[in-house]
């Protein structure tokens, strides 16, 4: 049964196919000097680093900016030629945090003026639909919303777009995290980025770039050229070209149409539902109106297809100075699961590359736990394989870290509302990572596996581990009762532990203790796994289920990794 993602229920739309001006007042224009549709009012600009303007203008004019603060005086500026391909490339010096500023682009006579600009942080979050879930609807979000009232945590939404469209990014612009308008950001982004607003000095202002679209594979998010040097990626890119082989425009165009009406009514509908019964789940709602009426058909003008998205919403926003990048994808790869580490792998090289910073950190969310109820009885295992990919590439590749979710899914929900715990733990880990500050954000992962001495047992080694214990069994019943202190011993079901007697034979479920540590400044713990099934156990896996236990954690609350040896 193939996954149905689909965009996150009720999240604003893609952009309307307009024409470039469509009447209305380009603010993004002076005459001949364009400025990219991010550089906008409101807008954060990254503090610490060289600062990129960037736009078009007429070949080998001078381009010139200028940072000016309240008082009119000038705090920095920098000017270039434009290329002969009628694009610039500006670099103001590094900054301090500050602000608010005024920022002026300059070619001729042609002028652009920004207000309210501030320096502070600047972090992308990327992806599909679980990052895409907006905050008005993830849990306690009309709360949230309601008590949104910080002008310094800022957010800029990408238009979502299949092709360039000057028209909607033009209708852009940056917003402040503020109600009304940040009901529309992404929860995970809002979470995050007030995640850093509360640790950071005071006064430093916080931008999340929100670019990202629900459903769409990681091939939509890579250019051509790096899709044809892996064998997946040629697979994604020949799977759209017979699809769309002997077809006109035309008719693409009116299949796309067709079904867009479709989606555009089960939106609404989902919209009408939640407004009358707002404590109805998404399974529910399914339920009642049918499941989302996904996958789109495949034309040469949706999101869907190969390096869409990179070619019309990435290199629309790159290389605006960045801290970092949030990514978190997968789910529409799972058919795929085998070769995504590859696909992973050349997405953060190719963004470092676009954005011009070979050390550009880069934090990946872990798929979570989450399977369709058709799938229950018959696991086809292939997102434990995609964890274990995400996983994989996140430990191998510098600048990069991952964040282990296996407490925040929702059963038969693709899309679960919790986004404020992912929020919060990409947050702990960029003020960890990048910011230095000694922030508990290390879920417990395996550094060794050993078979016992007499030979009975597998005896499995984590760090990160202080206080590790049980707390429930699955997302559901983790989220239903308190942590309280268990037994050190989980009998095998429940545990989430399971060993083989080789690399070829069938896994069992096994009884696991976590051995008491004497040393209590080591953050190492052991935990020994035995089943009277398998006498002489090598191979041990833990939480290797798309759905399934996963209860140990530290004494930070952080869930281990899964892993599979």
């Amino acid at each position: 049964m193939t996954t149905v993602t689909g965009i996150a229920p009720g999240a604003s739309g893609m952009a309307e196919p307009t024409s470039d001006n469509d009447g209305a007042h380009d603010r993004t224009r002076s005459g001949n000097l364009r400025v990219d549709a991010i550089f906008s009012d409101h807008m954060v600009l990254q503090r610490g680093k060289p600062i990129a303007v960037f736009g078009e203008a007429p070949a080998g004019e001078v381009v010139a900016a200028f940072l000016t603060d309240a008082r009119g005086q000038e705090i920095a500026q920098s000017e270039n030629h434009a290329n002969g391909d009628g694009t610039f490339m500006l670099t103001l010096p590094a900054l301090p945090a500050g602000g608010p500023l005024a920022l002026r682009v300059r070619c001729g006579a042609d002028e652009l003026v920004f207000h309210d600009v501030m320096v502070g942080e600047v972090w992308l979050a990327g992806g599909q639909s679980n990052i895409e879930f907006e905050l008005h609807n993830s849990e306690f979000g009309k709360e949230a919303v309601a008590d949104a009232h910080d002008p310094l945590l800022r957010f800029y939404n990408t238009p979502k777009s299949a092709r360039v469209n000057l028209a909607t990014e033009s209708a852009s612009g940056w917003q402040t995290a503020e109600a009304p308008q940040v009901a529309h950001m992404s929860a995970i982004g809002y979470y995050f980025g007030k995640q850093l607003r509360d640790a950071l000095a005071n006064g430093i202002a916080v931008g999340v770039v929100d670019c990202y679209i629900g459903g769409t594979s990681i091939s939509a998010w890579m250019s051509e050229h790096l899709l044809e040097q892996t064998g997946l990626g040629r697979k994604y890119l020949q799977a759209y070209r017979d699809a769309i082989a002997g077809k006109t425009d035309e008719e693409m165009l009116a299949a796309q149409t067709a079904w867009q009406q479709v989606f555009d009514k089960w939106n609404a509908d989902v919209a009408a539902v939640k407004e009358e019964h707002p404590d109805y789940s998404q399974p529910q709602i399914d339920a009642m109106l049918g499941p989302c009426p996904w996958p789109p058909p495949v034309t040469p003008f949706a999101e869907r297809r190969p390096y869409a998205l990179y070619e019309a919403m990435i290199r629309r926003v790159a290389p605006y100075t960045l801290a970092g990048i949030l990514w978190y994808q997968g789910e529409e790869d799972e058919l795929n699961a085998a070769g995504y580490g590859e696909l992973l792998r050349g997405l953060i090289a190719e963004w470092r590359t676009t954005w011009h910073d070979d050390a550009l950190p880069f934090l990946v969310v872990q798929l979570p736990q989450w399977i369709a109820a058709a799938n229950a009885e018959h696991d086809p295992l292939r997102w434990p394989v995609l964890r274990d990919e995400q996983f994989t590439v996140a430990r191998e590749t510098p600048h990069t870290n991952i964040v282990c979710a296996m407490d925040c899914g929702e059963f038969d929900n693709i899309h679960p509302v919790d986004k404020r715990t992912l929020g919060m733990r990409l947050g702990d880990t960029a003020l960890h990572d990048v910011y230095g500050l000694q922030i508990p954000c290390a879920s417990p992962e395996l550094v060794d596996l050993q078979v016992s001495e007499g030979g009975g047992e597998m005896v499995a080694t984590f760090n990160h581990a202080q206080g590790l214990h049980w707390h429930g069994t699955t997302p559901d019943s983790m989220r239903a009762i308190a942590d309280i202190a268990e037994s050190t011993e989980r009998k095998a079901g429940e545990s989430g532990f399971e060993i083989a007697a080789s690399a070829d034979s069938e896994f069992v479920p096994a009884h696991a203790r976590i051995e008491p540590s004497d040393d209590l400044g080591s953050d190492m713990r052991v935990v020994h796994l035995f089943s009277p099934e398998v006498p002489k156990p090598t191979h041990a896996r833990y939480a290797w289920r798309s759905w399934g236990p996963a209860p140990l954690f530290n004494d930070d609350g952080l869930p281990a990794f899964p892993f599979a040896k």
